[in-house]
């Protein structure tokens, strides 16, 4: 059940930069101590649809402010990687992937990419070596989001948590949703994970392993940003994100070294 709340429109502000200058735009609705983190665009131009469905997303819940539970804040980065979008490249424009970036112990320089070619410095020099992942990062450190949900394509699948609160949430979006869920419950789960390479250095893995729960949604096409499907989900989600007691939140600075696992990312 939605509980009546206020709230204003969305409001604005730069993280950080780019390499090109670009800021990197921040956007809130509601108010309350559980941050709600929706992410699109990390991979530039050929995944220009995530682009479109946070920004139909931004736009729905401004518009329609009554379902955000009270007691929930949303926290809007449609482009997190405004270069590549610029140029309609994947990359940031050192040429390092933005989703092979993050830190732990399997960050590799050489690493390969989404489509499963083995690319030389896609990883970067060192883990968090590219301005825009540390500035996403240390803004994660400091809200502690209690979920991220981070859009990519094309594969029509989506990882996350398994376990206690974040595994219902999970579940949540991948009943609502339809979306496979390999390894997972919900709809289409238990299927062997469908990435056919190692992926090392992602966002998804790294907050897993530095405690804040994370949803990978990989939409079905590179063109569509399927909205419908995605705004359902993220409703269900907030409403049995808001009906959850609020765990004690802990600070931390930016991690060294966090630990790694294969397997969640894009």
């Amino acid at each position: 059940m939605l509980a009546t709340s206020v709230h204003a429109e969305a409001v604005s502000f730069s993280i950080g930069s780019s390499q090109g200058g670009e800021p990197l735009l921040m956007y809130h609705l509601g108010s309350g101590a559980k941050h709600v983190l929706i992410l699109g665009g990390q991979h530039g131009g050929p995944e220009r649809n995530t682009v479109e469905l946070t920004d139909a997303l931004l736009d729905y819940f401004t518009a329609n402010p009554e379902d955000i539970p009270a007691g929930i804040e949303l926290d809007i980065l449609p482009r997190a990687n405004p270069d590549g979008l610029a140029i309609g490249s994947r990359q940031f424009l050192s040429g390092v992937d933005p989703n092979r970036n993050w830190g732990g112990p399997d960050w590799q320089a050489d690493t390969y990419d989404s489509n499963a070619q083995f690319r030389v410095g896609l990883g970067g020099a060192a883990p968090f070596s590219e301005q825009e992942t540390r500035e996403l990062a240390d803004w994660v450190l400091v809200v502690r989001p209690a979920l991220v949900i981070n859009y990519h394509s094309a594969g029509g699948f989506m990882f996350g948590p398994r376990d206690g609160l974040a595994g219902e949430l999970a579940t949540s979006y991948a009943d609502t949703s339809g979306y496979a869920w390999p390894g997972g419950g919900g709809a289409g789960g238990g299927a062997p994970s469908p990435l056919g390479y190692r992926a090392s250095g992602s966002m998804n893995v790294w907050l897993r392993d530095t405690g804040i729960p994370a949803i990978l949604v990989e939409l079905s096409s590179p063109w569509y940003p399927e909205i419908d499907r995605n705004l359902a989900a993220v409703k269900s989600v907030l409403r049995r994100l808001a009906d959850a007691p609020s765990p004690a939140a802990a600070r931390h600075p930016l991690p060294e070294g966090e630990g790694q696992w294969i397997g969640e990312a894009s």
